[in-house]
C-alpha cells in the first residue's frame, strides 16, 4: 500500500530523468561529456550551472509568491508585500533567462517548482513572532506536521471570534 503512495513521485522523477537523458546540457551528447578530458570539478560546476541555478531560482520564485499571498491575506502592509513580489518576479525572470540558452535547464526549473510547491503545501501559516529584528517582528512558520502550534493557532482564532461576537 505504501508503494501506491510514492508511485506518482517515481513516475515524475522517471520522466524528469528521461528528459535529462534526452536533452544533455550544452548541445553535446552525454558520451562526449563524460569522455571530455576536462577535470571533474569543472564538469560538476557546469552541471550545477545548468540544472541547479534554474532549480534554485524557480524554487525561490514560488516560495516568495506563496509567502507574499499568505502574508497579504494576514493583513500585512504594502511595505512588506511589495519587496516579496519584486524578488519573486525577479527570481522567475532569472529562471526564464537561464532556460533561454537551451532545453537543458528545463528539468532543473521543473524540479525547483515542484519542490517549492511541495514545501509550501506543508506550510500551515506564517505568524508574527515575539522576536524582533531592527524593531520589526520576525515571522514564525507553522508547519502542518506540528499539531501543538496548529492547536494554539486555532485557540487564538476562537478567542478572537468570541471577542468579536461579544463586541456586537
Amino acid at each position: 500500500m505504501r508503494f501506491r503512495r510514492y508511485l506518482p513521485i517515481l513516475v515524475a522523477l522517471a520522466i524528469l530523468g528521461v528528459v535529462v537523458a534526452h536533452y544533455p546540457p550544452g548541445r553535446l551528447s552525454w558520451q562526449r561529456f563524460f569522455e571530455d578530458p576536462t577535470p571533474a570539478r569543472q564538469k560538476l560546476a557546469f552541471l550545477l550551472k545548468v540544472y541547479a541555478v534554474p532549480a534554485g531560482l524557480s524554487f525561490c520564485a514560488i516560495v516568495l509568491f506563496q509567502l507574499q499571498m499568505r502574508i497579504s491575506m494576514a493583513g500585512a502592509s504594502a511595505s512588506v508585500i511589495f519587496p516579496l513580489s519584486v524578488l519573486g518576479a525577479t527570481s522567475m525572470l532569472g529562471a526564464f533567462r537561464t532556460m533561454t540558452s537551451g532545453v537543458a535547464g528545463v528539468p532543473g526549473y521543473a524540479l525547483g517548482m515542484a519542490t517549492a510547491y511541495t514545501v509550501m503545501s506543508r506550510l500551515y501559516a506564517v505568524r508574527p513572532s515575539s522576536r524582533t529584528l531592527f524593531g520589526q517582528p520576525m515571522v514564525r512558520i507553522v508547519w502542518r506536521g506540528d499539531p501543538e502550534a496548529a492547536r494554539e493557532m486555532q485557540m487564538i482564532a476562537a478567542r478572537k471570534q468570541l471577542q468579536a461576537t461579544a463586541l456586537r
